[in-house]
């Protein structure tokens, strides 16, 4: 199946940008044999990462009993993965190995693409959804989260309130003993928007957690095919090629591993806003005000979107008290769009309220946690008894004024740069000095700056995916720790093969040993040499 599929996109790609002299060399068998191993390499990389996680027990997944249908204790297939919360040294290699090989493969394609505009944009959606199909059938990656989004729906759907209380509010159920612990009496941070949908989703599974989690899943794929949608609008507007801005985006490790493979919600509240930029464009600022509007009773920062494009609104040469009519009237059709929602679904207001749980964990691969760790630590040097917990405190609020004053400079320009790209950045920013920072909050300014970012601002798109991919994405203390029980020789080993992923060239053997098939016989090695 899948050489079929790719057989169709002998045109789309190959290797790098050295390995083609011209479009038309795409046409021959080496340039096909090199597309399909770009494309295979890819899903290997992704069946490496889920076949891992597996292995791998806690430090990748729940690996509770139940928890899905196959490789967990208890399942029909029964568990193919370790009991403890150390993993194994296969696991690490599997799972840190196939996301450096599709993070090579990611990068690989996109350079091909910034010198090769005009693929057609189908082309690189089926490579990505290639990609995907492993993340699909895996249970949910390297976070829980999923788990607690079916038990809120499970309390929707019987009339209780998630937000006043939490899931363990349902008893002894799957859908209390499956998300983490830190949900079981924490009331949900959601909006409207997405508690409507969660509700209507678990009765459709018929109150079944693994038909729910799938369901959920395929709910954040929608979410994922709405960026995919609206990107080429965005980036054509601006003169940026709509299949590197899809791939830049929607095709990035971070963003197919966070959003698919661990489902997270994120995935519908940036589709549902780079929606509303793209209605905006195409249709008018009032209904794109009001998709919005949806997009924040998903999560609160989409409301940042009916604020910049009430900015922008009056046009680029309107004055300064024009624009702060034209943002109050887009406030109020947001408002007016939200109160209608907040109605339908009649659970209240309380998310807002709720919208800092998520803020009571402490990561140290948060900036704002890091830093607090680091001043703790040289205080106690100087016999100053100051806990890491109570720095972090003061620098998230310090962290947050930051990123407000930062924000609203970037609204104030919002009608020279561009509101896409000045959103994207201040949502980049938002997540960044935010008092928590998960990988998948990284995904808002990745997605939304997608279809604008050239030269450095892509560069740092790149960068900055990458390092969340790798730091933030699995569990750092877990791998660390593990190192200690493979032993000495297994951890060499697993460097090594580490490393040699990271360096071994993908596509240079093949072209040398066809470089040396098509040299004359009796050629000599000198003048080969030379050539080169």
């Amino acid at each position: 199946m899948i050489v079929s599929i790719t057989s169709r996109l002998e045109n789309l790609f190959t290797r790098g940008a050295t390995e083609v002299a011209d479009a038309q060399v795409t046409e021959a068998p080496e340039a096909r044999l090199r597309l399909r191993r770009t494309v295979v390499l890819g899903l290997i990389s992704t069946l490496m990462m889920t076949g891992g996680a597996l292995y791998g027990g806690s430090s990748f997944e729940t690996h509770l009993p139940g928890a899905w249908f196959f490789g967990m204790p208890g399942g029909p297939i029964g568990s193919i993965g370790a009991s403890s919360k150390s993993p194994p040294a296969l696991a690490i290699f599997l799972v840190y190995g196939g996301l450096i090989l599709f993070t090579r493969v990611w990068i690989g394609l996109l350079r091909y693409l910034r010198h090769h505009h005009g693929v057609p944009i189908k082309k690189i959606i089926i490579v990505v959804a290639i990609w995907a199909i492993p993340l699909l059938l895996a249970p949910p990656l390297f976070s829980r989260d999923v788990y607690s989004y079916a038990g809120q729906g499970e309390m929707t759907s019987h009339h209780i309130n998630p937000y006043d209380y939490g899931t363990g509010v349902l008893g002894s159920t799957p859908f209390s003993s499956m998300p983490d612990s830190v949900w079981t009496n924490t009331p949900s941070p959601y909006g409207p928007t997405f508690l409507s949908i969660d509700g209507v989703l678990t009765t459709a599974s018929g109150h079944k957690i693994l038909p729910d989690i799938m369901l959920l899943r395929l709910l954040e794929v929608a979410g994922l095919a709405l960026v995919v949608a609206a990107t080429p609008t965005l980036a054509r507007s601006l003169g940026r090629d709509p299949a590197e801005a899809i791939l830049l985006g929607a095709g990035s490790p971070l963003v197919l591993t966070s959003l698919i493979g661990g489902a997270h919600n994120d995935a519908l509240m940036v589709g549902l806003l780079l929606a509303g930029l793209a209605i905006a464009q195409r249709v008018g600022t009032v209904p794109g005000i009001m998709v919005c509007a949806l997009a924040a009773g998903v999560k609160a920062p989409a409301a940042l979107g009916v604020l910049f494009l009430g900015w922008v609104w009056a046009g680029p040469g309107a004055s300064f008290l024009r624009r702060v009519v034209t943002t109050l009237g887009a406030l109020a059709i947001g408002a007016c769009t939200f109160i209608g929602i907040t109605q339908l679904a009649g659970l209240g207001w309380g998310w807002i309220g709720n919208s800092t749980a998520a803020d009571q964990s402490f990561t140290f691969v948060t900036p704002i946690g890091a830093v607090a760790r680091v001043v703790s630590a040289l205080a106690h040097v100087v016999n100053i008894n100051v806990t890491a917990i109570g720095v972090r405190n003061v620098l998230a609020v310090f962290g947050l004024l930051v990123a407000a004053a930062i924000g609203t400079w970037l609204l104030l320009r919002a009608p020279k740069d561009g509101v896409t790209r000045n959103l994207g950045l201040t949502l980049m920013v938002l997540a960044i000095l935010s008092p928590i920072l998960w990988a998948w909050y990284v995904t808002w300014g990745v997605l939304v700056l997608a279809p604008v970012a050239t030269a450095r601002l892509r560069t740092a798109i790149i960068a900055i995916a990458t390092i969340e991919t790798f730091v933030g994405l699995a569990s750092v203390r877990g791998i660390v720790v593990a190192f200690g029980p493979n032993g000495p020789l297994a951890d060499v080993v697993l460097i090594a093969a580490l490393v040699a992923i990271a360096i071994v060239p993908l596509s240079q053997m093949r072209k040398r040993r066809h470089d040396h098939e098509a040299m004359p016989t009796g050629t000599p090695a000198a003048l080969v040499t030379s050539s080169a």
